[in-house]
């Protein structure tokens, strides 16, 4: 795997090239280990929403359509798909009638659990070819990019 050229116009620097290789990484790996995915039977789509819906809890079709950046009917087709499969359903909110929420069904939160430990899995089987050096560097990575997450969402 190469990682590409900066794109124009950024800057050659220091910051810009270590975002662009952890950009090609990230996404190779990812490419790579979501193989596992197919299994599921589901489209890139719905995994992504069921998700969302399984480790974010449930949300509006409007927050959905946010999160997904895509539009709200887009969202309620991916859905309708979802509940008839039994992967999700729609529900009025307890004290606002109007507003409905979107739960993951205890059936998709099983599958989103497999799907994501065969996902874990075949990274794991790429990271077990690397020395304890390259492993405590990643661990160390990890930590740093979770510890930006969370000055981001502040």
């Amino acid at each position: 795997m190469t990682t590409p050229p900066l794109p124009s116009p950024l800057s050659d620097d220091r910051l810009n090239r270590v975002a662009n290789g952890l950009h090609s990484a990230a996404i190779h790996l990812l490419r790579r280990a979501r193989t596992a995915d197919a299994e599921t039977g589901l489209t890139p789509e719905r995994l992504s929403l069921l998700s969302i819906l399984c480790y974010a809890g449930p949300r509006r079709v409007g927050e959905l359509a946010q999160a997904e950046m895509v539009s709200a009917p887009a969202i309620s087709r991916i859905l309708n798909g979802l509940e008839q499969s039994g992967l999700a359903r729609r529900e009025r909110h307890a004290t606002d009638r109007r507003r409905v929420l979107v739960r993951a069904t205890p059936k998709a939160r099983r599958l989103m659990d497999t799907a994501r430990r065969k996902r874990l899995e075949h990274i794991a089987e790429e990271l077990v070819m690397l020395g304890q050096e390259d492993l405590e560097t990643l661990e160390r990575a990890v930590a740093v990019l979770e510890s930006l997450g969370r000055n981001r969402s502040r």
